[in-house]
């Protein structure tokens, strides 16, 4: 009983955490910080308000990417987290409009001077088109007797507003194609997603994700008429029972490096369990199927001893397309 107890507070506490946390930067969100705000100044009545808003932040979007906008937007929450004490309450409450609130006795000019020193330094981010340069405005607002979130916002926001008018008085938004971004966002894809460092012979992967790829080529299977074999290899002691745990870590290392070394670059592989691995190949027949366990079984006795031919063992079965779920209606007569 005490431990589902433990068990429910401890997933309350978490989902509460999710419902107070920005999804993209893990700072506070809108509603969490107006909360925490007004039970500070419940509880002091002081402090300080700093309100930051990213300049033509569109334009991050429309030349660079929006993955490069979320990006931009992860940094500034990192260096606005270093910025502050951890007393401090930073929170993210739009789309490119960050909050600090500071429960400190201080006054305007220390306000002040602490916002420039945070634009400044958010300024110094780095965007991969040198033509967009990232700046930031920002107001501040000291807490005055039955001040609220809200009404101390207001003050900073004011400050805030009028710094932008200033600044896009000197400055024009500069004009750019409408799909750039989207092709920046298509490069950066596959810049991320594409494989650099090209491993020779088959992909290892992790179960889950080998599963993923099982579940999807069977899938894939209902619109192709590709073959795609799975490949069972399990190490035994020659007798069909699996080797001592010392013996089967050093043997399955070993399969595991001939199993990627036979194998073609486009077929996958994974560890099933202790004593086994599974592989995936495609576009094979039965008898090709049969070849290349056979050519991994080859490879894995080459260097071993005489009398141990029966250490390997492989099993081979077809992969078939998934049988879509038939949801049958009762009709009521």
């Amino acid at each position: 009983m005490r431990e589902d107890i433990a068990k429910l507070k401890a997933e309350n506490e978490r989902l509460s955490r999710i419902a107070e946390t920005d999804w993209l930067t893990g700072l506070y969100n809108r509603g969490a910080v107006e909360k925490r705000v007004n039970q500070s100044l419940a509880k002091t009545g002081t402090g300080i308000m700093l309100v930051f808003d990213v300049d033509y932040f569109r334009q991050v979007n429309t030349r660079c990417g929006h993955i490069t906008g979320d990006h931009t937007l992860q940094e500034i929450a990192r260096i606005l987290r270093v910025m502050v004490l951890p007393r401090d309450i930073v929170a993210r409450i739009g789309g490119d409009e960050f909050v600090i609130f500071m429960p400190v006795n201080r006054d305007s000019h220390f306000a002040q001077e602490r916002s420039q020193q945070i634009k400044n330094r958010l300024a110094s981010i780095s965007l991969p088109d040198d033509a967009v340069m990232l700046s930031v405005s920002a107001g501040w607002a000291v807490a005055e007797e039955n001040d609220n979130y809200q009404s101390v916002f207001e003050r900073a926001d004011r400050i805030l507003l009028t710094a932008k008018q200033k600044w896009d008085e000197g400055e024009t938004e500069k004009s750019c194609p409408a799909n750039n971004g989207i092709e920046m966002d298509i490069k950066q894809i596959r810049e991320e997603l594409s494989e650099h460092d090209l491993i020779k012979g088959a992909y290892c992967q992790d179960y889950e994700t080998f599963k993923g790829i099982y579940r999807f080529m069977e899938r894939r299977l209902h619109r192709t008429k590709s073959n795609v074999y799975i490949i069972l290899f399990t190490l035994t002691n020659g007798e069909g029972d699996l080797t001592s745990l010392a013996d089967r870590e050093a043997g399955m290392g070993y399969l595991k490096d001939r199993i990627q070394g036979c194998l073609r670059s486009a077929d996958v592989f994974t560890q099933y369990s202790s004593g086994q691995f599974l592989v995936m190949v495609s576009d094979v027949t039965c008898e090709l199927a049969e070849m290349i366990a056979e050519r991994i079984e080859t490879a894995f006795y080459k260097d071993q001893k005489r009398g141990t031919e029966d250490l390997l063992l492989h099993h081979c079965y077809p992969l078939t397309p998934v049988r879509p779920a038939i949801t049958v209606r009762q009709e009521n007569a």
